[in-house]
């Protein structure tokens, strides 16, 4: 790969590229006072610039999320994180080779190195996520007509540019055909490859067509990014503009500004950016330094960006060549610990038993008064007798486990049919040690609702994962920590802890359903309060038994 780089940053091409965008500066800058375009960069709104700023990184969540779930209908998902870091990676890509063309193909061929897939089935997801993109950009192009059209205020007739918005969405149509074309030219012409992408790209659009809800998802995605991508410029030019202008007479001009600096011929858009801006932005009085400083802006932020993705790439790059390679798990071993939990057992192993992946359910009991050990063995599962204590017994379960993977589950806690397979892609990525799945409750309060983005925040700003989530872990990372700490409370979070000190943690491409009955017992927000005292105190040292008594308290 870096042979490739480098050869490309040596090619006439893009040296051309480079030419290209120098004239197109030298154009606008042949129009504009130089001291007023350096006055007004020195004047920049700092607020407007950092909202900019931030949207950039918004923009490409959700360009993550529409590739994630071209991915996910591909069979090609690993984890929700795995595909963010290559999505910010592909933008470092696609400004080093001049545009999506060579940045897919780069993108394509790394992903499957890191995660085990054929490079033209990545590629095959990258030409449906542009397509996927391109209908988001019709849909939004479509729209910003009409906004103009209904302006009252409008300094510049609507009816001078009739054919307009059908223009820009033929050539956007045109782009990303000729951009597919090009890629498959060069890369795949007259090879077995381009027959493998070619029934790679069809099945995975069949089956995104089957499943109209992740579909619909993806265009509102791409529909949303588009609109962030539009509205960077806007805050650019709100960072630099005194002048008053309305939104709904400059709203068209900002997706068509878009796609031109989009063109695979210059440098990140510069100097086709820069020019569109001057001209469609002067259409409504907006000064030239104004115009060309806000695209300025906009340039600077793409730039940052790179930087920050090329140093994320660098970053990854190091990390899965250091990782030590090991055979990718098969087997899981489901631990479920149980105290008196004869009304939910049933359900829980009968669900974790149908999934393949699974050779193993050992359910280790802490006393059991009622008929839980009996339930246990009836339903085929090795039942191990432990002392009290839900982190002893997960501990005492995990020793004597014989699968890749352990899975702890709790007794109320449901795994989807697909968890297994889940688990599996997951650990395809080497850097993870373990993680848990997304989660929701059954029958929940309205307060209680939001489950799953909890989850998001409490994995990527808090670096932990909660027990009811299904934990599940590498069985050789879990034997090289120490096991599962033998604590009778909040054992996941140092668990999460331990496993952070060697490796990720990650979201499994599945959902699992857990019980709300705390939750009814106690009332939602006494038990969200709880909670939160007991997390609170447990990073202030208060030991894990005296948060047993507080949390158990009735």
């Amino acid at each position: 790969m870096d042979q490739r780089f480098e050869h490309g940053l040596r090619s006439w091409g893009r040296m051309g590229c480079l030419v290209i965008s120098l004239l197109g500066l030298w154009l606008v800058f042949r129009h504009l006072e130089l001291a007023v375009l350096a006055e007004t960069l020195l004047h920049v709104k700092v607020r407007w610039f950092a909202a900019a700023f931030l949207l950039f990184g918004f923009a490409s969540w959700l360009v993550a999320v529409r590739w994630h779930i071209v991915l996910r209908s591909s069979r090609s998902a690993v984890h929700a994180g795995a595909t963010f870091r290559m999505v910010i990676i592909g933008h470092f890509l696609n400004t080093l080779l001049l545009g999506p063309t060579g940045g897919d193909v780069a993108k394509s061929v790394i992903y499957s190195r890191w995660y085990g897939y054929s490079p033209p089935a990545i590629l095959a997801t990258c030409f449906l996520d542009r397509l996927l993109g391109g209908a988001g950009f019709l849909a939004f192009a479509a729209l910003t007509p009409g906004l103009a059209a209904f302006s009252s205020r409008s300094s510049v007739s609507v009816n001078t540019f009739p054919t307009a918005p059908r223009f820009w969405i033929l050539l956007g149509l045109a782009l990303v055909v000729c951009s597919i074309g090009y890629v498959i030219h060069r890369k795949f012409n007259g090879s077995a490859l381009l027959r493998k992408l070619t029934q790679t790209f069809f099945t995975g659009a069949f089956q995104l067509l089957a499943a109209p809800w992740q579909s619909l998802c993806g265009l509102l995605a791409s529909f949303l990014s588009h609109i962030c991508m539009s509205a960077l410029l806007l805050l650019c030019l709100q960072a630099v503009t005194e002048k008053r202008f309305s939104l709904s007479e400059l709203v068209w001009t900002f997706p068509a500004i878009s796609l031109i600096s989009s063109a695979p011929i210059t440098f990140a858009g510069t100097g086709l950016r820069e020019g569109s801006a001057l001209v469609l932005l002067g259409l409504y009085g907006i000064p030239p330094a104004d115009a060309v400083a806000a695209s300025l802006l906009v340039l600077v932020i793409y730039l940052v960006w790179a930087g920050l993705a090329g140093l994320l790439f660098w970053r990854e790059k190091k990390l899965h060549q250091t990782v030590c390679s090991t055979p990718r798990p098969r087997r899981l071993s489901v631990i479920i610990p149980t105290l008196n939990e004869a009304e939910v057992l049933a359900e829980t192993v009968l669900r974790a038993g149908r999934i393949p992946e699974v050779s193993e359910i050992i359910v280790v009991d802490g006393g059991s008064a009622d008929q839980t050990t009996h339930i246990a063995l009836q339903l085929g599962c090795r039942v191990v007798r432990s002392p009290r204590g839900r982190g002893r017994q997960m501990r005492e379960g995990a020793c004597q486990a014989t699968g890749d993977v352990v899975l702890l589950l709790h007794a109320d806690t449901w795994l989807p049919a697909g968890a297994g397979q889940a688990i599996l892609d997951c650990l395809k990525d080497q850097t993870v040690a373990g993680g848990g799945f997304w989660k929701v409750f059954r029958n929940p309060s309205p307060l209680m609702a939001g489950a799953r983005f909890r989850c998001a925040v409490r994995l990527y700003l808090g670096g932990r994962v909660l027990g009811d989530q299904a934990l599940f872990i590498r069985r050789d990372v879990l034997e090289a920590i120490g096991g599962v700490p033998d604590m009778p409370l909040m054992e996941e979070f140092e668990l999460c802890r331990r496993l952070r000190a060697v490796g990720r943690l990650a979201l499994a491409g599945a959902t699992v359903t857990t019980s709300a009955r705390r939750f009814a017992k106690l009332g939602v927000i006494r038990t969200y309060m709880r909670m939160g005292r007991v997390t609170l105190q447990y990073y202030f040292g208060t030991s894990a038994q005296k948060l047993q008594k507080l949390y158990e308290r009735d």
